[in-house]
């Protein structure tokens, strides 16, 4: 599964300077502000669009002691959450040794 192997990578080696992951979340209807206040009590979580049908576009950040991808990966624990798909991560670095070559 990819976000294993994301979270595996980030632990191992967190990045330096500002990382962002974009989170697709699929909630229970019957509990979608519940799971909302649980989302958003996580740091780094920003819920920033949600439908009736449960479904929610977050963003997580970097936050003091609680690296994105560990967030991450505590999303499907949350109860009414049935999924959570990492579809887009960044990390943004001063270091210019870690940018891909062109």
């Amino acid at each position: 599964m990819r976000v294993n192997r994301f979270v595996r990578e980030e632990a191992a080696r967190p990045p330096r300077g500002h990382n962002i992951c974009g989170v697709l979340v699929h909630a229970d209807p019957a509990r979608l502000d519940a799971a909302c206040g649980r989302l958003t009590a996580l740091p780094g979580v920003e819920i920033h669009q949600s439908a009736a049908d449960g479904r929610l576009v977050l963003t997580i950040e970097d936050a003091e002691g609680a690296p994105a991808a560990l967030t991450l990966k505590t999303l499907t624990e949350i109860e009414g959450v049935a999924s959570a798909a990492l579809v887009y991560h960044h990390c943004e670095t001063d270091d210019l040794s870690e940018e891909m070559p062109s």
